[in-house]
């Protein structure tokens, strides 16, 4: 005997009912069968029997009893096939309600789970989505869950994502109380908690954000519905952008460099680097600046400060020379260098010859030796020279790190011929400032 439970003419479910008559000793009953073993109900002489203790319905057809069957015992078989509610119409809504009275973290729980069967006949949970109580108070508070079968989770999926009582939606996490320490494998999530869109992993990319075809906007940036921003990709492809609002600047990331933007396009000479009362600390650079243009003459590619120690000679011996004192300070800016030299005698030592001071910083260019360029500095101080009729000057002398010392006439000014130990005496004392090109 068969029967329908659910709307007609389409069945959703059928109720089938078999009745037997035992003889003495039996503990087998035939069936017409069934599909699951869970979904049938047996009766002996009119009392229910308990699966899995009174009797056992594995193989689809028979029903085997715990103990055997007197003769005349009737036993009652009642199953149902699995509700099916494909292409089937519901009115406004499904409710499902669980009756137990309850405020447990995760109580009131209704589940619907999605199962399959296998090729081999094995029935499999694929995955479910359940509702249920937030937090332990005596609220109206909901989760809704999601689980899916990672292929090891038999009929038990795991969570994968949640949306809680406060609309955050949860992805690999249960909670929004994240902090770094708590992640200690690879967990991600993604929540709106107010204001904030917060996403996080342990490792690996964060977040994945892919323009298919052509270049443009990537991510914009808004306040209040307003653009204030966006990072995208430039034209040529290879360049990334990070531009401001309409008026503002931005810059451009290429292959080598780094440019500035204006209103959402390349800029040449119009964006500053910093403000009056915003500049920046320190600028490290391992190359040049260009100063006032782009060519060759307008890169200052080197500025630096520094001591040297000068050394007086005469024809090239110092031998005996003693100083009183001796300092030498330079500043080099590109290829102009400006010197500072102090330098006093105790005594004058045993060379001979034209004098000649040692130990520049760089080397004078060869430019130098040209009649436009020769350079000199008068010596500001003198003391310890013999005779009146002459003061000094400096001469760098091109392809060398050194200065020759000459003797101007008082008379003509020009310069008469180069000092020597004659003339300067134990006790000589100069300061001087000259400058050459390297």
């Amino acid at each position: 005997m068969s029967g329908y439970i659910g709307p007609v003419p389409v069945p959703q479910s059928i109720q089938r009912r078999q009745s037997f008559t035992a003889t003495a000793g039996q503990t087998t009953f035939g069936t017409t069968g069934y599909t699951d073993g869970d979904f049938i109900d047996v009766y002996l002489n009119g009392v229910k029997l308990v699966g899995g203790t009174d009797y056992t319905a594995t193989n689809g057809s028979d029903i085997v009893l715990t103990s055997a069957a007197s003769a005349s015992d009737v036993l009652d078989f009642v199953t149902f096939n699995s509700l099916s509610l494909v292409n089937h119409t519901f009115d406004n809504s499904i409710t499902l309600q669980n009756a137990t009275e309850e405020d447990t973290d995760g109580g009131r729980e209704t589940t619907i789970i999605f199962k399959g069967e296998q090729s081999g006949g094995e029935i499999s949970t694929l995955a479910e989505i359940e509702a249920s109580h937030d937090g332990t108070a005596d609220d109206e508070k909901g989760d809704l869950i999601f689980r899916t079968n990672d292929g090891s989770d038999g009929s038990s999926p795991t969570e994968v994502a949640r949306i809680d009582s406060g609309g955050n939606l949860l992805v690999g996490t249960t909670s929004t109380n994240i902090v770094a320490s708590s992640i200690s494998t690879d967990e991600g999530f993604v929540y709106v908690n107010g204001s904030a869109l917060t996403a996080a992993r342990n490792a690996g990319q964060v977040a994945d954000f892919n323009r298919i075809t052509n270049n443009g906007e990537i991510i914009r940036l808004r306040k209040d519905g307003t653009t204030v921003g966006s990072i995208g990709t430039g034209a040529t492809g290879g360049t990334l952008f990070l531009d401001g609002s309409a008026s503002g600047v931005g810059l451009q990331l290429g292959a080598s460099n780094i440019y500035p933007r204006d209103a959402g396009s390349l800029s040449d000479g119009g964006v500053d680097l910093g403000q009056t009362n915003y500049r920046f600390k320190d600028l490290y650079l391992s190359g040049g600046i260009y100063l006032g243009g782009t060519g060759s003459a307008n890169k200052l590619d080197d500025y630096e400060e520094g001591t040297f120690t000068p050394v007086l000679k005469f024809n090239d011996s110092d031998a005996g020379v003693t100083y009183a004192n001796r300092d030498g300070l330079y500043t080099k800016v590109g290829r102009l260098v400006t010197c500072i030299i102090r330098m006093g005698l105790s005594n004058n030592g045993t060379g001979t010859g034209n004098a000649v001071i040692h130990g520049l910083p760089f080397t004078v260019s060869e430019v130098m030796s040209t009649t436009a360029v020769q350079g000199g500095a008068a010596i500001t101080f003198v003391s310890g020279t013999s005779g009146t009729s002459y003061a000094l000057h400096l001469h760098p002398w091109e392809g060398t790190t050194t200065a020759r010392i000459y003797r101007i006439s008082s008379t003509s000014g020009k310069s008469n011929d180069e000092a020597t130990d004659s003339h300067l005496t134990n006790s000589f004392d100069c300061r001087v400032t000259f400058t050459y090109i390297t």
